[in-house]
C-alpha cells in the first residue's frame, strides 16, 4: 500500500503557524521518484521508531482512534517492523491535513501529543514538503503544456486529410448604385452581387508538406476567355497547390496560383481598401494559372518566382509557351521602424498567347508585363501606388498601362478613411488604326477613376464594412458616378 502525504507549500507553513490546510495526497515514492536529484536536509544517523517507541505508539493511537490512516493501519503498526522516520512524517503530514480539512475534534492531550511530534520529525517533514512542492511546480507546468497542446488540438483534425486540416473561407454581398450611367456600365453592373464567396481547405500532409483548395461556388468551372492576353477570373477552382516550407523564409508552390506580377491585383479581395481593384489589376494581374511559385520572406526583402503554363486558370495549355516572371519589394526602412515602413520594387512577367483550339504560328505573339510599386506607411498615414505596362495587350501591336495613387488615413483602429485616384488607357500607343501618332496626341481612350471611401472595420478583415463613391471620366464616352456598399465576412 502506497503511503501518501499531504502536499503544498502551505502545508510547510502550516505545520509551522498552526494554520488551516487542505488535504491533497501524493504517494512517498511518487515523491521519491519526482526528485531523484534531491537531497532532503534529514538527520540520517537518526533511529525508526520501534513498536515499543512513544512516537510509534502516539500516531498508532490517534490515526486509529480517528480513522486518519490512509490505507489499512493494521499494516502500518503491525508491530512486525519498526516504523522509519519518513513514514512516521508521512502519516503525520496525513493525520494533520485531515483533522483540519475535515475539521475533527481532538482531545487537548491528542494536540499535545501531535505539537511533541511535529518537533520531532521537523526535519524529515521540511524535507517532503518541500519536494512535494518541487513536484506539484513540475505537475503545474505540464498541466500548463498539455492545456495548451488540447486547446490547439480543438482547432485542428487528424483525420484522413492530414494533420492541422482547416476550413476557412468568406463572403462578400455588395450594392453598386449608379446614379449617372457611363462606359464603365458593363464592369460596374447595379443593384445586389456576390463578388467573392470562397471556402479554402488546407492541411499538412507531412512535415514541411502543406496543401491548399480554394472553391469559389459562385463561378463556373472554366475560363472565359481562355488564352488570351488576359485570362478570366471566372472560374470555380480558384487556389489549388501543394507547398513546402523546407527551405527557411521560402515557400514552394506547385500547382494553381496567383501569377506574380502586381501587388494589388494578387492581394486577397477580403484585404483591399477600396471595394473594386484598380484597373491595372483587374485588366493585367487578377488571375491565376497552373505552375511554380517561389515566395522568398526577409527582413530587408520579399521576393515573388513563377513559371506557369501561360493558358490561364482550369484550362488546357495549346501552346508551348510558358509565362515566366517575378517580383522583387525592398524595404529600406527595416531597421528604422521609428521612421516608417517603405516598400519599394518592381516585377516582369512574359506569357506566350496562343489560339484555344489550335497552335498555328499565326495566331501566337507575346504579352510582357513590366510593373513599379512603392508603399509608405507612417503611423495614421498608408500611402500606396503601382504603375504596370503590357506590350501585347489582347494583340501583338497594342500598348496599354496604367497607374493609381492610393492614401488611407486612420481615424482609429476600426475606422479609416480612403481617397484613391486610377487611370487606365487600353490604346496607350494609339488606336488600332491611328497607331502611327506621335506621344503628344491626346488620349482618348484614357479612363480616370476618382473613389472617396470610408472603412469600418469592427473586428480586422474578419468583418468589414465599406463605403464608395466613385466619379469615372472616360475621354471617349459618357462619365459615370456611382455609390456603393460592401460587408464582408472571414473566417
Amino acid at each position: 500500500m502506497k503511503k501518501k502525504i499531504i502536499s503544498g507549500l502551505a502545508l510547510a507553513f502550516a505545520l509551522s503557524a498552526g494554520t488551516h490546510v487542505f488535504a491533497k495526497s501524493v504517494s512517498l515514492d511518487e515523491l521519491k521518484k519526482s526528485t531523484a536529484s534531491y537531497v532532503p536536509a534529514v538527520n540520517v544517523t537518526a533511529k525508526d521508531f520501534s513498536s515499543g517507541h512513544w512516537a510509534y505508539k502516539s500516531l498508532e493511537n490517534i490515526t486509529k482512534k480517528y480513522g486518519l490512516i490512509i490505507g489499512d493501519a493494521d499494516q502500518k503498526f503491525d508491530g512486525s517492523k519498526p516504523l522509519t522516520r519518513n513514514e512516521a512524517a508521512v502519516i503525520l503530514v496525513n493525520l494533520i491535513g485531515k483533522v483540519q480539512q475535515d475539521k475533527i475534534s481532538v482531545e487537548e492531550s491528542e494536540k499535545l501529543q501531535i505539537d511533541i511530534l511535529k518537533n520531532e520529525l521537523s526535519e524529515e517533514i521540511t524535507a517532503l514538503t518541500g519536494r512535494v512542492a518541487t513536484l506539484e511546480g513540475t505537475v503545474k507546468e505540464l498541466k500548463g503544456a498539455v492545456s495548451k497542446v488540447q486547446e490547439n488540438d480543438k482547432k485542428t483534425f487528424k483525420t484522413g486529410f492530414g494533420e492541422d486540416f482547416k476550413l476557412s473561407g468568406g463572403m462578400q454581398v455588395k450594392y453598386n448604385g449608379i446614379l449617372n450611367k457611363g462606359a464603365d456600365n458593363s464592369i460596374a453592373s447595379p443593384n445586389f452581387s456576390i463578388p467573392t464567396l470562397d471556402f479554402r481547405v488546407s492541411g499538412k500532409m507531412a512535415p514541411h508538406l502543406n496543401y491548399t483548395t480554394q472553391f469559389a461556388p459562385n463561378r463556373t468551372w472554366n475560363n472565359a476567355t481562355t488564352t488570351t492576353a488576359t485570362p478570366s477570373i471566372g472560374a470555380i477552382l480558384a487556389d489549388a497547390y501543394v507547398s513546402t516550407d523546407i527551405i527557411p523564409h521560402h515557400n514552394i508552390m506547385i500547382g494553381q496560383s496567383r501569377i506574380p506580377v502586381g501587388i494589388e491585383g494578387t492581394s486577397s479581395p477580403y484585404s483591399l481598401n477600396t471595394i473594386d481593384r484598380a484597373q491595372i489589376s483587374r485588366n493585367f494581374s487578377d488571375y491565376r494559372d497552373m505552375g511554380v511559385k517561389v515566395v522568398g520572406t526577409w527582413k530587408m526583402a520579399d521576393y515573388y518566382l513563377g513559371a506557369y503554363n501561360g493558358a490561364g486558370q482550369n484550362y488546357k495549355d495549346y501552346n508551348n509557351a510558358m509565362g515566366i516572371g517575378g517580383t522583387l519589394i525592398l524595404k529600406p526602412l527595416y531597421k528604422l521602424p521609428q521612421y516608417g515602413k517603405l516598400e519599394v520594387g518592381g516585377g516582369f512577367y512574359r506569357q506566350g498567347n496562343g489560339s484555344t483550339t489550335n497552335t498555328a504560328l499565326s495566331s501566337k505573339f507575346v504579352t510582357q508585363t513590366y510593373g513599379l510599386n512603392l508603399g509608405y506607411k507612417y503611423k495614421k498615414h498608408n500611402l500606396k501606388s503601382e504603375f504596370l505596362v503590357r506590350d501585347g495587350y489582347s494583340n501583338e501591336d497594342r500598348i496599354a498601362n496604367g497607374m493609381f495613387v492610393e492614401y488611407i488615413y486612420e481615424l482609429s483602429k476600426k475606422y479609416q478613411l480612403v481617397a484613391k485616384c486610377d487611370v487606365f488607357d487600353p490604346y496607350a500607343n494609339g488606336y488600332a488604326d491611328d497607331r502611327v501618332t506621335n506621344a503628344s496626341k491626346e488620349k482618348k481612350s484614357l479612363n480616370s477613376e476618382y473613389t472617396l471611401g470610408l472603412n469600418y472595420l469592427p473586428a480586422g478583415n474578419n468583418i468589414k464594412f465599406q463605403f464608395n463613391g466613385v466619379y469615372v471620366n472616360n475621354r471617349s464616352y459618357t462619365d459615370s458616378f456611382r455609390l456603393m456598399a460592401l460587408s464582408q465576412y472571414v473566417f
